[in-house]
């Protein structure tokens, strides 16, 4: 598994900071083209837990800030908030102190209400407010408010997502993932097989068996994009299966194919075409790699939807 946090600028000052941050994180997978959605998302699966963090930084004028915070997706009508941070149990934060908060939601699980979730694209907004000591804030103040005149100052701060959410069923999260690492191997196999002079042995059966993984790649590629998430995951999974049967079919010994230099170009091919999914290990004797499927774990940060005043 593997967090990647995208750096941020670093906002102006407010009343209240010097700056929010936020990353969020529990994602199977971000910035994939979805086929059935037709755009590209960043994907929960139903059930999980979604984080969100975020770093406030104070600003230096002396007092104490109150701050509450909540997330609020499409399907909701009101905001979930932080335990930490909340209308009945305000954090404080002090002069110069640099504060962590976070939020974790569980997305529902596809049943009853929620059973269709996953078939259209999703959105979210995050508010942090800042007003007085374990109270409630005033939905008719509006957020990206900011009286920096004020102290004890009163703000609030909107942040949400940049691409669209998906939610994913279990058959879903597996099948992308299965192909993903699928279609990188085959990429890498083809990669490697037309680096050598000489085709190493077993390259016969391995080209027969990228073939067969080819197809069922495609496959299952045309049942997603129908919906038929059952049928996709199984030909994903038999992708991957093959792709894996592929590479294991090429002898290292008796061919007179340099078994380090063959490695090392699978290594890196398939290593540069997995960095945006997620953390692989590989190993190089005997040529094992990439058995269990990768297991994402992504954030990424965002910055206010707008401006609040100076």
């Amino acid at each position: 598994m593997c967090a990647i946090v995208v750096p941020v600028s670093v906002q102006k000052a407010h009343g209240d900071d010097v700056s929010e941050q936020l990353t969020t994180s529990g994602y199977v997978i971000r910035s994939y083209s979805d086929s059935f959605l037709a755009r590209t998302v960043d994907a929960v699966q139903a059930g999980n837990v979604m984080t969100f963090t975020l770093v406030f930084v104070a600003n230096s004028v002396v007092y104490q800030r109150n701050v509450s915070m909540g997330v609020k997706f499409d399907w909701m009508n009101n905001f979930q908030n932080s335990s930490i941070a909340n209308p009945q149990n305000t954090f404080s934060i002090y002069a110069n102190q640099i504060a962590t908060i976070t939020l974790n939601y569980t997305i529902p699980n596809l049943t009853g209400q929620y059973a269709g979730l996953n078939l259209v694209p999703h959105s979210w907004v995050l508010e942090v407010w800042d007003g007085p000591a374990n109270s409630a804030w005033s939905a008719s103040a509006g957020c990206g408010f900011d009286d920096g005149n004020v102290v004890p100052g009163i703000a609030c701060r909107s942040f949400n997502n940049s691409n669209a959410l998906a939610i994913y069923s279990n058959a879903q999260a597996t099948g992308v993932l299965d192909s993903q690492q699928a279609s990188a191997e085959l990429t890498s196999l083809k990669s490697s097989l037309s680096s050598v002079l000489q085709p190493p042995p077993g390259a016969t059966n391995t080209l027969a068996l990228m073939a067969l993984a080819n197809a069922e790649v495609t496959s299952g590629n045309l049942a997603y994009q129908t919906g038929n998430f059952n049928t996709a995951q199984t030909d994903y999974q038999n992708a991957l299966n093959n792709a894996n049967a592929a590479q294991s079919s090429l002898a290292t010994t008796g061919g007179g194919t340099d078994t380090a230099t063959l490695s090392s170009i699978w290594i890196e091919s398939v290593a540069v075409l997995l960095a945006g999914i997620g953390a692989i290990l590989v190993g190089i004797a005997g040529y094992k790699y990439l058995r269990a499927r990768s297991k994402l774990m992504t954030g990424t940060t965002y910055t206010p939807v707008s401006a609040p005043k100076a």
